[in-house]
């Protein structure tokens, strides 16, 4: 059994021990009185000893109330960067059955509290993102496979049809098309790099192919100045589909006509003025 060290506790536990043989005293000498006179005198004793030891049990629980006294506090939730600047929607804070906003202050009652933040929410936007981008980019790719010659998808689909993978059988550019036609454009990017840099200048056909389709991603990407530039290389060797897409980039932006705006004369203008004057019509 450990030791008691705490000096406030020995001399609460010497204190109503002493009292559990104040009262044990009291019992005896209670049962041991031989008249009305000494019966009525212990029970004096016993009472007053009571009040003690009541008094001393109530000192002691204001005590030990006024010690464990806290201060609630209020506990803020803070999220950098703010969900609603990247255009996500806030998380769900719930504590205690009441919700509330990422700003709020949230006063917690007692130690086992718990604040549940939920961010299905968020999790549910970035998903619908992701699929959008991924439809993005899937729409780019079908739409660079259809500006090439029909060779080249029939390729890709006829290794599809096969059960064959078109990157197991050595053809950078062919492996890099089907990637770019499936959406991959990042996996399209680094292989059709790839196809550039090994394929010889004897094989141009190739090398405009594997152009072209890194304009293509390029533009899906937005980089415009870079993608005119691998087509423009492409275009030179022959490849239409680069054609085609430059063609497009080089269209100019619809032009705004500006409406002709109505001269007003010097008389029209007097007219307006005496119009508006009160007492003149």
């Amino acid at each position: 059994m450990d030791a008691i060290t705490d000096p406030q506790t020995i001399l609460a536990a010497g204190a109503y021990g002493t009292a559990l043989l104040f009262f044990a005293y009291g019992a005896y000498a209670l049962l041991k009185t031989r008249n009305a006179e000494q019966n009525k005198n212990v029970r004096w004793y016993l009472g007053i000893g009571a009040a003690v030891v009541v008094a001393m049990i109530g000192f002691d629980t204001l005590k030990s109330w006024r010690s464990g006294e806290r201060v609630v506090p209020n506990v803020y939730l803070t999220f950098s960067p703010r969900f609603s600047a990247i255009d996500l929607p806030d998380p769900e804070i719930i504590y205690r059955g009441q919700a509330f906003s990422p700003n709020a202050a949230i006063e917690v009652a007692d130690n086992n509290s718990s604040i549940n933040i939920s961010v299905d929410s968020i999790i549910k936007k970035v998903e619908d993102l992701q699929q959008n981008n991924r439809d993005l980019q899937n729409a780019v790719g079908s739409a660079a496979l259809a500006n090439q010659a029909p060779e080249l998808a029939d390729e890709i689909a006829a290794a599809k049809a096969g059960g064959e993978d078109a990157c197991a059988g050595g053809d950078a550019t062919l492996c890099g098309w089907k990637q770019l036609s499936e959406g991959k454009l990042d996996s399209a990017q680094e292989t059709l790099t790839q196809a550039v840099k090994d394929t010889p200048a004897s094989n141009p056909k190739t090398r405009a192919t594997a152009l072209s389709g890194l304009g293509e991603i390029y533009v899906g990407q937005g980089r415009i100045a870079e993608a005119q530039v691998v087509l423009r290389k492409a275009a030179a060797l022959g490849n239409e589909g680069a054609k085609k897409r430059l063609d497009t980039l080089a269209l100019p932006p619809p032009e705004r006509r500006l409406q002709p705006v109505p001269t007003v004369t010097r008389e029209q203008l007097r007219r307006e003025v005496r119009a508006a004057q009160p007492g003149r019509g």
